[in-house]
C-alpha cells in the first residue's frame, strides 16, 4: 500500500499531489505484472489463438 507523511507546516494538498504520485506508480507496476505470463503460458495461448482463427 503506497503511504506518505505528512510534514509539519505541510499543506494537505501537496502531501495529496505526492500520494497520488506513489500510488501511479505502485498502480502502474501492478498492471504490468498482472498479465505476466510464463514461456509455455504464451507458448499454449498463442497455439490456441491459431487453432481458433487457422
Amino acid at each position: 500500500m503506497a503511504s506518505v507523511v505528512i510534514r509539519d507546516g505541510e499543506p494537505i494538498e501537496k502531501a495529496l499531489k505526492r500520494f497520488q504520485k506513489v500510488a501511479a506508480s505502485s498502480k502502474a507496476e501492478a498492471r504490468k505484472r498482472e498479465y505476466h505470463l510464463s514461456k509455455k503460458e504464451k507458448r499454449i495461448y498463442k497455439q490456441k489463438q491459431n487453432r481458433k482463427f487457422g
